[in-house]
């Protein structure tokens, strides 16, 4: 490319030198040691010599296209911005040089890799916009005198250069999920924040190069998608020997800078971001060199020097409190580098450093680095991955999210796992907590680079450096803390300042609304870093598109002898043309797919493979396409299967959040245990040190989606924000049912909290933790026992389910009664009943003529019977003839069986006080409506309040601290009851009401939906929250092996037991007796020689491995007949023991556990000792062979859970001998304790533990009464209990599925549009313009192409509350209707892909808005009246939600 126009430039002899100069710096890049003024001299003859052999010697006729007629008005000459010494970034004059083939190449490749991406984007019709900002240009020095003594003239006609910034505009996650989804090796990738470096000729009429100027990394995806990502992160560790590297992800604005780009932010330059990251950028050296600017200036020029050497561009997340709220206002400002990137030198392709070359670069520049952990080893991959999935379920905070990370890598090093790659941490710049606060937004977790002994030492000599580096917030002087905030309070001094505030987000506002202040904010920056000191103009919209138009559709160069690409050097592949494949038409890129299908399959000797099978499906496609141009899509899928597409692997990172909250658990509880003597260590389940301190937290998940970014959704009802919640924590967060009705809890209490201060309509996103702070320590302080809704005391607690009532009288017990939660008939699978929608009133209309729900009986038998009240209606009118007719028996039947159910389920004592039967007026008797409404307010009078949630329940959550085959489900079947205790008035015993809740994680597997094994402990803690009073007590026993291994595992398990209550049992099977291990016969003296010390003997693996080997059809396959290597399971199980003798494990589990207890199952196999010292009684004597434990000895001691397999083979085949041997088998079966025995053992234990739990119970009850508080004992353990609160999918949306008149994005900016409107429009139509909310319509019924569509429907509802941005192109102007013309932005792919998306904004009388759909074709046939008016000032962005609007409410004639 630069050989075929370099040529037509100086050809007309007419370049200026200092444009020759910056274009040939722009596309090669020299080393630093030339960029000196004494080598800018050079020869312009010798470069027309260069550029003229290069081809041929004649010169290239003037280009033929015609002048591209841009903005006339002249650009400036004079840059504003302050001229600094000689720096790297502001001297871009450099000798010039012969251009190698490579550089030439380079070039090409990067502009067809550029090009390929716009027309992908093109192709796939993502929502991709873009802004051009253009550079300055420096004084022109044509017609000084030129070095070397010579004179330069100016020519009489001058070919300029034009140099653009564009910004690659992004609207939605989804555009770049598609995108990966089809992109290829040929195709730029789709980076955050791309911004392009653009040159031009003078009169637009060429590109004279392209190249990624900066980027960001690639976009984290979903929650969904992250789970899968971190399967492929643990396996990445465990196969590859990667390490994992985490990171702390902190809550701020993304901004990158350039080696010759300066600032940038994710979609936008020169503005208040790059302000921003230029202060504290500058404000970070003079931290590190306090009182000596000199040496601050110092690092900075160097580190300027090393990115212009290097080509680098470093990225940062900039926290500031000055740029909109984000999670939680920052204690101080700050940077951290999150990544630094070069440039490929074949392609121009960012390439971004691996962690540890990143590293060793802030290391050595002094750059702020964030806080990092190296864990090594798939054993310890999967425990970060637990700890911070315990982490994410608790919010953090940030004290206890870094001291659990810590102790990983601790215990880690300490394991000895340094020596497999490295556990270590690195210590960020500004600790989290102290600069940014305890709200935590998450952790990066990424796949690192195999470190090897070489690596190693390069991490340890960083370590120290990084350590020294660190910035407490106390050493850091106050005029450092906060610098950008400063300047902008300057600014605001020297502009028009907001009278009357300090508010740092309103200041930039204001500075944002105002040129002046913005350009002081600029010049500042300059100030503060003139080495990154860009200025730019901003070129009409006729130049952007331009410039845009010829990026996408200039033919490329460099393609290989009239081929669709181009080879790229050192054998490193081709680089396809999008635009070439295009111009082949359907046969001739049927005949390149058919030549590269025969290479590829010549190349693998005629036989298949994955990427022939590709290209054959391709040929197959482009068969039966018949038309030119090809299908934007055929050529999609054909440009994948030419070029290939990336290895998703070699990128492995997500990004994991977190989500929930966590009550302070330090003072309350532990007071009243203390004040009673019932006080242990553990009696709150470890809340005495849960939280390090902290008062509690809520995450940042929830502050941001939750009540950020739903207040759009708040904005248009309670029900579109519930719909939005919803949507969000099922669809894009994926949580289990027990989160899901917590998250609606937590964001009904802010729906109401808000709603009594003024609405979520005076609450701006930008400020919107004025608002939302308070709230939360409101929530955290009553422990999310908030009020809802402005409900009083006196108000319906409980389940209301109205069976076959009118429409008519349930709204108006709906009305009367106010329930804070309406459930679907049609949804209850999706909710899981919890006390939360007991205080706040639930609701459940079963509508006449409905069959009984599904899933109706399992929700009421999960715990919501006792709170259920039933008003069951019949009709007033007699049978008649007509009632013997199928159909009437069959409405009969289905009345019948709802009745049945619900008043089975409430048992004869609940069906004879809490069932109502009512019969409802006729309709013709009841015309007004009057005698409806009587009934419904005499059916809320029987209500009343319903049934308070009483005291939470007594509970018992027992945990096995074993190995596979020690007996936990055949213990566990058999636990129905517990012995009773005499409570009864007579002192006699009386039966207590006992819930028992087997919870086995491999059937649960196959029988839960959804069910997630990672959240397993979530599970058995939401089963054992239980209130429903009446002296219920609840046992959830966890059938799962809980292991001390990895470390930090039990306390991960345990963790969601926190703030609820129930009380935690430690079960350790042991021996009785003596065993092999304290007393061993003389055979079995030298078993444990070389073996690490067990909590267990031998004996003991040895009977649970023959039980596993015997046992068939097991839950979750681990048996000796489908699972090969059952015995090497036992084997690695009992290895996750190792090191932790008896002793010291039940010391362990007692820090953790309300009690811990040794359940003996067996006899010990050694020899017991009689009073005279000779042996006696009371063992095995030494029955099992000594060959067998010798083999399991051998087994525990050598497996390895990291290796595969973890034994040999030859261990296992051996093992299945000798244990399935009949004497081993008959042996270790005498050992065995009767398991009627050991079950009486095991409740008995659970009985005591449940006795303690109540003591408990009840000193917290009584501390709460005598604390003189309004809350009563009922009320403070509801309190306790409230961390399960729940509110599910707001009826209002979900129930009317059906019933949906039409979709549409409301809660845009209507009096914006209206203005735009009124530039174009003659005075005369301004009164017609609509009053009132305008919309855009998404989908209607009466829609005769897409009303049918139920998926579509289905779609929609997923995405009500969903956030959009649209942007107004132009109005659409006829007699009849006007219509705002509108391109859907950031809209999920679920909304449907009209031909005229668009806004009616007036009708005349006569007309229907319906009719603004025909608008495009009467423009189309050049109709009079109808004209295309675009708006004065470009395209118009607004935003809105998407809303579902019912039947009822509808406008049939609504577009």
């Amino acid at each position: 490319m630069l050989l075929t126009h370099l040529t037509t430039v100086l050809s007309v002899g007419a370049l200026p030198k200092h444009c020759l100069q910056r274009f040939a710096t722009h596309l090669f890049p020299l080393p630093a040691s030339f960029k000196h003024p004494s080598l800018i001299s050079f020869n312009r003859r010798s470069l027309l010599t260069v550029a003229a052999t290069s081809r041929s010697s004649a010169h290239p006729s003037p280009p033929s296209r015609k002048h591209h007629r841009g903005s006339s008005k002249r650009r400036r000459t004079q840059s504003r911005r302050p001229q600094p010494p000689s720096f790297p970034l502001h001297d871009r004059r450099l000798i010039l040089r012969n251009l190698t083939p490579m550089e030439i190449a380079a070039s090409q490749a990067a502009m067809l890799l550029i090009q390929n991406m716009m027309v992908l984007c093109r192709q796939l019709r993502l929502p991709v916009s873009y802004k051009a900002h253009e550079w300055q240009q420096e004084n022109d020095v044509s017609a000084s005198p030129m070095q070397g003594g010579q004179s330069g003239t100016s020519p009489a006609s001058e070919v300029e250069r034009r140099r653009f910034s564009i910004v690659v505009h992004v609207h939605g996650d989804h555009a770049f999920k598609k995108y990966l989804q089809n992109f290829s090796s040929s195709d730029m990738l789709l980076y955050r924040g791309l911004l392009l470096q653009v040159d031009t000729t003078g009169d637009l009429s060429h590109i004279l190069s392209a190249r990624v100027q900066q980027a960001f990394l690639p976009k984290f995806e979903n929650e969904g998608q992250d789970a899968a990502v971190a399967e492929r992160v643990a396996e990445a560790a465990a196969s590859h020997g990667r390490p994992t590297i985490i990171t702390i992800k902190h809550s701020g604005s993304l901004v990158t800078l350039s080696y010759d780009g300066g600032w940038a932010a994710k979609n936008s330059v020169s503005n208040e971001f790059t302000a921003g990251g230029a202060a504290l950028l500058r404000a970070h050296y003079e931290r590190r060199h306090p009182n000596d600017p000199a040496a601050a200036t110092a690092s900075l020029d160097q580190l300027f020097k090393v990115m212009a050497a290097r080509r680098l561009c470093l990225s940062f997340e900039m926290v500031t409190g000055s740029h909109g709220h984000h999670g939680q206002l920052p204690a101080a400002e700050y940077l951290v580098t999150t990544a630094a990137h070069t440039f490929d030198t074949a392609t121009g392709a960012p390439a971004f450093l691996d962690w540890l070359p990143f590293l060793e670069l802030c290391a050595d520049l002094g750059l702020p680095t964030n806080d990092t952990w190296v864990v090594a080893g798939g054993y310890l991959a999967c425990a970060a991955r637990q700890a911070l999935d315990a982490l994410a379920l608790r919010g953090g905070p940030t004290g206890h999210a870094v001291r659990t990370l810590d102790e990983l890598v601790v215990a880690g090093a300490e394991a000895g796992e340094a020596a497999v790659g490295g556990c270590l941490r690195l210590a960020g710049t500004y600790p989290h907590d102290e600069w940014q606060g305890d709200r935590l937004e998450g952790f990066v977790v990424a796949a690192g680079q195999q470190l090897g002994p070489e690596e190693m030492q390069r991490l340890h000599s960083i370590r120290d450096a990084l350590e020294a580096g660190r910035l407490p917030l106390a050493a850091v002087p106050e005029h450092l803390r906060r610098p950008y905030l400063y300047a902008v309070r300057e600014a605001m001094a020297t502009g028009a300042a907001v009278p009357g505030t300090n508010d740092s987000a309103k200041m930039v506002a204001a500075a944002g609304a105002s040129d002046a202040i913005r350009a002081h904010m600029q010049a500042a920056a300059a100030a503060w870093m003139p080495h990154a000191a860009l200025s730019y103009t901003s070129p009409g919209a006729d130049v952007r598109d331009r410039v845009t138009e010829l990026l996408a559709s200039q033919p490329p160069e460099g393609l290989k002898n009239g081929k669709p690409y181009m080879e790229l050097p050192e054998g490193r592949g081709r680089l396809y043309s999008r635009i070439a494949l295009g111009k082949l038409g359907c046969r001739g890129l049927q005949e390149l797919l058919e030549a590269e299908l025969a290479t590829t399959a010549a190349a693998v000797g005629g036989g298949s493979s994955e990427r022939a099978r590709e290209l054959q499906e391709v040929v197959s496609e482009a068969e039966v396409a018949a038309s030119d141009p090809p299908p934007s899509m055929l050529l999609v899928r054909a440009m994948r299967a030419l070029a290939g597409y990336p290895e998703p692997s070699a990128i492995l990172r997500y990004k994991k959040k977190m989500i929930m909250w966590s009550f302070d658990e330090v003072e309350r509880r532990t007071a009243a245990l203390a004040a009673n003597g019932t006080c242990t260590a553990v009696a709150a389940n470890g809340s005495s040190s849960s939280n390090g301190g902290n008062g509690g937290v809520v995450g940042y998940s929830l502050m941001t989606f939750v009540i950020r970014n739903g207040l759009p959704a708040l904005r248009q009802g309670t029900t579109t924000y519930a719909a939005y919640v919803d949507n969000l924590v099922r669809r894009s967060w994926g949580l289990p049912k027990t989160l899901v009705t917590q998250v609606q809890h937590f964001a009904r209490c802010w729906a109401a909290w808000v709603a009594a201060r003024g609405g979520a309509a005076a609450v701006e996103e930008s400020r919107y933790l004025e608002v939302a702070e308070p709230f939360v320590q409101e929530f955290l302080r009553q422990r999310g026992a908030m009020p809802l809704s402005g409900r009083s005391d006196s108000a319906f607690q409980g389940l209301l389910i109205c069976v076959d009532t009118s429409e008519a009288f349930t709204q108006s017990l709906r009305r009367t009664i106010a329930p804070s939660l309406e459930l679907s008939a049609a949804k209850l699978g999706d909710a899981a009943f919890s006390k939360g929608m007991v205080p706040g009133g639930a609701m459940l209309w079963l509508q006449p003529g409905s069959e009984l729900p599904k899933k109706l009986r399992e929700l009421l038998s999960s715990g919501a019977a006792p709170f259920t009240w039933v008003v069951a209606a019949s009709a007033s009118r007699p049978l008649g003839l007509n009632d013997n007719a199928p159909e009437a028996k069959r409405q009969k039947g289905l009345a019948q069986a709802k009745i049945i159910a619900v008043t089975a389920a409430l048992g004869a004592d609940g069906a004879a006080s809490r069932v109502r039967h009512i019969t409802l007026p006729a309709a013709e008797d009841d015309i007004d409506g009057a005698a409806t409404a009587r009934l419904a307010a005499e059916a809320a009078t029987w209500l009343g309040r319903g049934t308070p949630l009483p005291a939470a329940d007594p509970a018992v959550a027992a945990y096995f601290i074993t190995i596979p085959g020690a007996g936990k489900s055949a213990l566990t079947k058999g636990m129905t009851l517990l012995p009773t205790t005499p409570t009864a008035a007579d002192g006699q015993p009386q039966q207590q009401r006992l819930t028992v809740k087997i919870l086995n994680s491999d059937t649960m597997k196959k029988t839960v939906k959804n069910f997630n094994p990672n959240r397993y402990w979530l599970e058995v803690a939401a089963a054992a929250d239980s209130c429903l009073g009446g002296g219920h007590v609840v046992v959830a026993v966890a059938d799962k092996n809980l292991v001390p291994s990895p470390p930090g595992n039990i306390a991960r398990a345990l963790d969601p037991m926190k703030g609820t209550g129930v009380a935690s049992l430690a079960i350790v099977p042991v021996v009785a007796g003596p065993s092999t291990r304290t007393a061993p016969a003389p055979a079995h003296a030298d078993l444990y020689g070389d073996l690490p010390d067990l909590p267990f003997p031998l004996e003991l693996v040895a009977l649970c491995m023959m039980r596993t080997l015997k046992r068939r059809n097991h839950e979750g396959g681990l048996d000796g007949e489908k699972a090969p290597a059952a015995a090497t399971v036992v084997a690695m199980f009992a290895g996750f023991y190792r090191h932790k003798p008896l002793s010291d494990l039940l010391a362990n589990l007692r820090t953790h556990f309300t009690r811990v207890v040794e359940l003996p199952v067996m006899l010990g196999d050694g020899v017991g000792v009689d009073a005279d010292g000779g042996i006696g009684d009371g063992g095995g004597g030494g029955r099992v062979p000594v060959e067998v434990l010798r083999h399991v000895a051998e087994g525990v001691r050598d497996v390895s859970e990291r290796a595969k397999p973890q034994l040999p083979a030859e261990w296992e085949t051996r093992a299945r001998e000798l244990l399935l041997r009949a004497d081993v088998v008959e042996a270790l079966e005498a050992l065995q304790l009767p398991m009627e025995d050991v079950r009486r053992r095991l409740e008995e234990e659970v009985a005591s533990t449940l006795e303690e739990v109540k003591v408990n119970a009840a000193a917290t009850a009584a501390a709460a009464t005598s604390d003189g508080g309004s809350e009563g004992a009922a009320a403070a353990a509801a309190a306790d209990g409230a961390e399960a609160m729940d509110i599910d999918d707001d009826g209002g949306a979900a129930a009317a599925e059906a019933r949906v008149s039409y979709f549409s994005v409301e809660g845009l900016d209507d009096e914006a549009l209206r203005s735009a409107a009124r530039e174009v429009l003659v005075p005369e139509l301004h009164a017609k313009l609509r009053r009132g909310s305008l919309h855009v319509t998404l989908w209607h019924r009466s829609d005769p192409e897409l009303g049918h569509r139920t998926d579509l429907r289905r779609a929609l509802m997923g995405l009500v509350g969903t956030p959009v941005d649209v942007e107004v192109l132009h109005i659409d102007v006829s007699p009849q209707v006007i219509a705002a013309h509108v391109r859907m932005l950031s809209a999920d792919e679920a909304i449907p892909s009209k031909p005229y998306h668009h806004i009616t904004l007036a009708v005349e009388k006569g007309h229907a808005a319906v009719e603004s759909n025909q608008l495009p074709a009467r423009l189309a046939a050049g109709e009079p009246g109808v004209e295309r008016r675009p708006l004065p000032g470009g395209p118009l962005l607004l935003r809105g939600v998407v809303t579902a609007v019912g039947a009822e409410g509808g406008d049939p004639n609504l577009p």
